[in-house]
Order: C-alpha cells, then structure tokens, then sequence
C-alpha cells in the first residue's frame, strides 16, 4: 500500500511538472497580451529632475521587469515576480529625482493605495540603479510605518541595488527606496 501510495505521489508530482513546462513553452496569447498592455504606462509625469510613472505589477508568477530612465546618468530597473491568485494586478508607483544640483539622485517604488499597503505576495523583488554613482541610503517598508526586517532583504552597495532575501522574505513590501549620489573621480576634482 506505502508503495502505492509513493507512486501515485510522484506520478502525480511528474505530471505537474510536465505540465508546468508545457505551459511555458507554450505561452498563452490572451495573458501575454494582457502583459503587454499593461507595459504601456497608466499616467507620468516628466519634469527636469522628476520622472513619475503609475504601472500595474502582474500577479503572475514570472519574473518581470519594470524600468525607466531619468537621464543618461540614472536609470531605475525594478525586477519581481508575484503569486498569482486574487487580484491579477496591482498599481505601483515609480519616481525618480535628481537633486537640484544633480549631486544625488532617488529611486523609489510604492504601492498605490489610500492606506499605503500592498496586498499582493511577493516572490521576490530587486530594486536596482545604473549610471555611475555611489551608494548613499536604502530601505524597504511592509507597510507606511513598518519597515521590513533587516534579514528579509539584502543592499549590495557595489551593485546598487537592494534584493529580497530567498528563505527570508515574508512576501510582503509596499515601498522601496534606493538614494546614489554621483561619483566624482578624484581627477574631477
């Protein structure tokens, strides 16, 4: 019977996973179209030194990426992947400033919603800055008030970026920030 019962686990489990392959080789059209409409941007707003932009992340358990450019020094690159279940889609919000003297610049990703709290699970999620800078401040928040707990994510400030932890992650963030100041070579000087 213990026989039995281990072989319809793994026939069932080798079933699943043929399906689950099957699945991402054959992608469906209606949910990549969806994906596709949804890359097109809600609302922004640009201004010299700000760039803000409304997007819906996608409940769909695939990486995806979410990235704009301010200016040829500072680009924001926003990585995750959802679980799939309840609502499809969630809108997020992007902004990115530059100080007045162009010093420094911010990356900051929140949840937009009246009580500043996501309801999506998370997989995982990167948050990550390209240009030429320098890393300056990163955080990550569960909700308005509460910060997410030092062992959930990880800043790499070589790479600037900030990542959750696998294994460690609770899945749930409303906001991320990522601030760089520019990197002044010494010969500027």
């Amino acid at each position: 019977m213990a026989r039995f019962f281990t072989f319809c686990v793994l026939l069932s489990f080798m079933i699943c996973l043929t399906v689950s392959k099957s699945a991402k080789k054959n992608k469906d059209p209606e949910f990549e179209a969806f994906k596709q409409e949804n890359k097109k941007p809600k609302w922004s707003h640009v201004e010299e030194g700000l760039h803000a932009e409304a997007f819906d992340l996608i409940a769909s358990g695939e990486t995806l990426t979410f990235e704009r450019k301010l200016d040829d020094k500072f680009e924001c690159s926003f990585t995750y992947a959802v679980k799939p279940g309840g609502a499809p889609t969630e809108e997020w919000r992007l902004t990115m400033t530059m100080s007045p003297d162009a010093s420094a610049y911010s990356c900051q990703l929140r949840v937009e919603r009246t009580e500043q709290r996501s309801d999506v699970m998370f997989e995982h999620f990167r948050l990550k800055v390209n240009g030429k800078q320098r890393f300056g401040y990163a955080d990550c928040y569960r909700t308005e008030e509460m910060k997410l707990g030092k062992s959930e994510f990880v800043v790499d400030e070589k790479a600037l970026e900030i990542s959750s932890v696998p294994e460690k992650f609770g899945g749930k963030v409303s906001a991320i920030f990522l601030v760089t100041a520019i990197h002044v070579d010494h010969d500027e000087l």
